[in-house]
């Protein structure tokens, strides 16, 4: 059986510039390795890293497509407008707009041209566009599929097609029922894939000498206790939110360490970006921002820390990162966001409410947990308990008995 997959249109996969969904498509393909339930075709955005890494798969197809000179330069004109001129929020999803509608008209094209059992899309409903176009969606009547990661921003006039869905793979019961909400669509249809990551990877004990050498790199003491946020750093990851709670916090041996960007490694700075550098400069001595990196490296970074704090503003459907953190033992502090209750649960985390007091109970919490080795110990061993299914594994062998 032969699935095409439609990716995000901005970051490539593999996963050689990041991406939480990218990484997880990768995730797919490695455990198709070594199973070969199915075949894969891979439509993605060019990248020369990516061409040459896809070399190592046997039992996928890579479609790259090359977007015009156009697009890109459309792009970087409406970013700058967003960003400088209108002052949005949000601007950097504003940054490839005209770069996703190339890349679908392209696969449209493809889609049109050959034929495949199924269609796979993944995470967002505007790449219903290329079943829309060039009527697509009567071609694979039956046929489609969607993998919803987020919330629905809104049907881009294709809430007929949508509906049409054979099934949708939703990442947690908060984002099935979001979706039903936004399409109207058949509750029969929608499906709870949990996400699930390498288990083994998150889960090894980081080695003494891999610990002192990433604690010399930042400056952190062997008396300090180490806070880890990793994400993306926009408005509703409640970065900001974190580092305001650090500024009444009691407990003074300890640092924050900061790992992540705007878009993962592409290069993009936003307002907001620049307002919590400059948060992290006013207090450079408990705060540390060390941008984007590596997925290969990032269990590392997890090694040494004590506690995740993942104070989500936003309803986050179910972040990768508090995976990697249960997976990785730590004791997590997050809000009631969308899905991450779905996951963090059973005393593995302490919840807190997205509410005007989000910044004192932050602090409060976080000076508790700092202070009580006991309960760090016991919540650690819960978040060992309750993440053990969610492995690659488990996440291929439940993806191919739904999209078969």
């Amino acid at each position: 059986m032969n699935i095409a997959v439609v990716t995000s249109g901005f970051l490539p996969v593999p996963a050689t510039k990041g991406g939480a969904v990218e990484n997880l498509v990768v995730n797919l393909l490695n455990e198709n390795e070594k199973k070969h339930n199915l075949d894969f075709t891979i439509f993605s955005i060019y990248s020369k890293e990516a061409v040459e890494e896809a070399k190592q798969y046997k039992y996928t197809n890579f479609e790259y497509i090359k977007v015009n000179w156009l697009a890109r330069l459309l792009d970087k004109h409406l970013f700058f407008l967003a960003k400088k001129i209108l002052k949005k929020e949000n601007s950097h999803s504003y940054r490839y707009i005209f770069q996703r509608l190339d890349f679908l008209s392209k696969v449209s094209r493809k889609l049109k041209k050959n034929d495949y059992d199924k269609v796979l899309l993944e995470n967002h409903p505007t790449q219903y566009l290329c079943l829309k176009w060039r009527k697509n969606y009567l071609k694979y009547k039956d046929r489609y599929y969607y993998h919803c990661h987020n919330e629905l921003p809104g049907t881009y006039g294709c809430n007929d097609i949508i509906k049409g869905t054979n099934k949708v793979l939703c990442v947690s019961n908060y984002i099935a029922n979001n979706f039903k909400k936004v399409t109207g669509i058949e509750e029969s249809k929608l499906k709870v894939l949990k996400n699930g990551i390498d288990y083994d990877r998150f889960s090894k004990v980081v080695d003494e000498h891999t610990k002192k050498n990433l604690k010399a790199k930042y400056g952190i003491k062997d008396y300090e206790k180490v806070l880890l946020f990793t994400g993306r750093i926009t408005q509703g990851k409640g970065v900001k939110e974190l580092i305001e709670s650090l500024k009444n916090l009691k407990y003074k041996n300890y640092k924050l360490l900061i790992i992540g960007s705007v878009l993962n490694s592409i290069k993009l700075k936003t307002t907001y970006q620049e307002e919590i550098e400059s948060l992290v400069e006013e207090m450079k001595d408990k705060v540390v921002f060390t941008g984007f990196i590596n997925y290969d490296e990032i269990s590392s970074y997890y090694g040494i820390a004590d506690i995740a704090v993942l104070p989500s503003i936003c309803e986050d459907a179910a972040p990768l990162t508090a995976i990697e953190a249960l997976v990785s033992g730590l004791p997590i502090i997050t809000t009631r966001s969308g899905g991450i209750p779905e996951y963090a649960k059973d005393g593995s985390a302490i919840i807190l409410e997205k509410d005007g007091n989000l910044v004192e109970n932050l602090t409060i919490t976080i000076d508790e947990l700092l202070n009580d080795e006991n309960k760090l110990h016991e919540m650690s061993e819960k978040a060992k308990v309750v993440s053990k299914d969610l492995t690659v594994e488990k996440f291929y062998s439940d993806f191919c008995n739904l999209i078969k």
